[in-house]
């Protein structure tokens, strides 16, 4: 191993982020749950579930996906409350980035690409949300003096791949 490998790895330079938990179907269902009411306990949780579902099942799911860093909670009275820690759209978020670093080497036009790929089979409705919400992400990176902002480069490009000359 070379030795600027060794110190890089010392340094923690280049480390790969952390993955997103794998969610189980019980577990995306109590995450569901809490996306949906907020905070709530572990009983709360049980009667919001459909079936039959033991408390001890209940908490111990929870516990689960608190120690996945998932689930934040504080102690009222005798229990604890639960409250997402995330947003379903950070979930979503992550778990592309996941596929992104799988499939393309973390190169987010293959991801776009595959994205357009399957808004292709939508509806022209969602691919018009999509367009909307591109532009108003471009409208949003506009300066306070009205004017987009300067780049340099013709097209977008991962910093450690990049070929272009910063003039």
């Amino acid at each position: 191993m070379k030795p600027t490998t060794e110190l890089k790895r010392w340094l923690g330079i280049g480390r790969k982020r952390n993955r997103t938990p794998e969610l189980g179907q019980r577990e995306l269902a109590l995450m569901e749950i809490l996306w949906k009411h907020g905070s709530l306990s572990a009983r709360a949780v049980q009667q919001q579930l459909a079936g039959d579902i033991t408390l001890s099942t209940v908490q111990s799911t929870l516990e689960r996906l608190h120690r996945k860093e998932l689930l934040q909670r504080h102690k009222q009275g005798r229990a604890f409350v639960y409250t997402a820690a995330t947003s379903k759209s950070g979930i979503i978020s992550s778990l592309l980035h996941d596929i992104a670093d799988d499939l393309g080497d973390g190169d987010m036009n293959v991801m776009v690409s595959g994205f357009m790929d399957y808004l292709g089979s939508a509806d022209a409705g969602i691919q018009q949300q999509l367009t909307d919400t591109i532009a108003g992400a471009r409208q949003s990176n506009v300066n306070s003096a009205g004017e987009q902002p300067q780049t340099s480069h013709p097209k977008p490009c991962r910093p450690k791949t990049c070929h272009h000359r910063d003039d």
